[in-house]
């Protein structure tokens, strides 16, 4: 017997797959993630109370798409600015300054609805003003999330804000049904304007590393940072696909969520406790297609992650515009808002999938020193597109009724899907993909 063949043999350990809850190890991340969870839920419940209250007044499909427009529009009209301001300003500095402008927002809203005072163009202003509020936040929270756990656990702490985000979506608006019952809309305001204080606390708790190479600059150069940012978008073709393919799922998907308060009252026959039901399904549907993203996160193909959401999300809402001709009117109530409900459900899961795997895939290849002004670029598309989406979506509503444009958007959604699963045109370049599989595999994911 030879040396070599009585050496025992040895086996390449298997690389070990990150936990999905890796981020949470940390304090300060902690301390950010709990945060946040309460300020959202406050943020969802309003957003439910809105949408309400709105419909309640004016029986509008298309007033509420206003809403929408008025929720994320400003993001369009100053995203690129904001995202370069994020990369040179103190990101905790500008978050803190941006929740306690919030905070006034929605204290005002609540005592507009508590005196029986307000006026739809009221809420409309007072809701633009929180956006400007959000526009310049969010992209100072990509830079500040990067400063809190680095480059290892970057992508997983992505994928469990997404989980996060799309978690409060289930516990706000199920919490709307009761708020609005027993406490009003000026109830739900006001809890949510509380709620902010604990998002800065948690962000004055923290003390995160500063990267060393956050932009600095004089006069100016904040436009030459927005110049620079675009450049770069110019020599990274898949980047902008991704970007693109964002901003039609805006366009032709989102509007959906936009008609929910008249798709819960006119075709599913729901009051406000089904129409909360209905839209925390929707949330629970979204938190599962993120956690589903965090788990999948160390598979090298994440284009695929992308299209596989979208298709998933185009089936369901498929179902859900297709409503009245499978749900027989004989069915029980709760039957009825269940039928709905599992649409909406599979819809949120498909939407999450698409939306977490993007905006991972776009963090993944930005480099640190643009993350801000590329972050700007993602939400004026996405603020763009979204409301403009829901003002057509709301529109032919109007003239068509809601389940015609429901459909229409699912097959439109499905078309596309389709055409990317043949034609490949989302795939890692070989230097990428090679690339991929010598990095250190974490856990990948969505905004407001």
């Amino acid at each position: 017997m030879t040396a070599a063949e009585s050496s025992p043999r040895v086996v390449p350990s298997r690389p070990r797959r990150p936990s999905m809850f890796a981020s949470l190890a940390q304090r300060d991340y902690r301390l950010y993630f709990m945060g946040q969870g309460v300020s959202l839920i406050g943020t969802w419940l309003q957003a439910a109370a809105v949408r309400w209250l709105v419909y309640e007044q004016t029986r509008s499909e298309f007033l509420l798409g206003v809403v929408e427009v008025a929720n994320l529009m400003p993001g369009l009209l100053i995203g690129l600015f904001s995202g370069a301001v994020s990369d040179r300003v103190a990101p905790r500095a500008m978050i803190v300054t941006m929740e306690f402008g919030q905070m006034a927002c929605a204290f005002l809203l609540a005592a507009l609805v508590g005196l029986g005072i307000v006026q739809f163009w009221q809420m409309v202003v007072i809701l633009a003003l929180a956006r400007i509020c959000v526009s310049f936040e969010l992209p100072s929270r990509q830079v500040f999330l990067y400063d809190l756990v680095g480059t290892e656990n970057l992508s997983n702490a992505i994928a469990l804000n997404a989980g996060l985000f799309n978690a409060t979506r289930v516990i706000g608006p199920a919490l709307a049904g009761l708020g609005i019952s027993v406490l009003g809309a000026a109830g739900c305001f006001t809890v949510n304007a509380v709620s902010y204080l604990a998002a800065i606390a948690a962000v004055f708790a923290i003390q995160p590393t500063v990267r060393p190479d956050r932009a600095r600059g004089g006069k100016g150069a904040a436009f030459h940072d927005v110049l620079a940012g675009l450049a770069y978008l110019r020599g990274e073709p898949r980047l902008v696909r991704h970007l693109a393919l964002m901003g039609f799922f805006g366009l032709m998907g989102m509007g959906y969520e936009s008609m929910t308060p008249a798709y819960a009252r006119r075709v599913v026959g729901a009051e406000v406790g089904g129409y909360s039901l209905i839209l925390a399904c929707g949330g629970a549907g979204a938190t599962v297609g993120a956690l589903t993203v965090a788990r999948l996160g160390h598979r090298r193909h994440k284009d695929r992650l992308v299209v596989v959401g979208l298709l998933i999300f185009s089936t369901f809402l498929l179902a859900a515009s297709l409503y009245p001709y499978w749900v027989p009117p004989t069915w029980p109530h709760y039957g009825r808002i269940a039928a709905a409900a599992c649409c909406l459900l599979g819809a949120g899961f498909g939407a999450a999938m698409f939306y977490a795997s993007t905006q991972t895939l776009i963090q993944l290849t930005i480099p640190d020193h643009l993350r801000g002004r590329i972050m700007g670029v993602w939400m004026v598309i996405f603020s763009g597109t979204v409301p403009i989406g829901a003002l057509w979506t709301g529109r032919a509503a109007s003239i068509w009724g809601v389940t015609r444009v429901m459909s229409v958007s699912a097959v439109v959604c499905i078309a596309v899907g389709l055409f990317l699963r043949w034609s490949g045109v989302l795939a890692e370049a070989p230097k990428q993909a090679a690339r991929a599989e010598t990095e250190p595999s974490s856990t990948p994911t969505a905004s407001d």
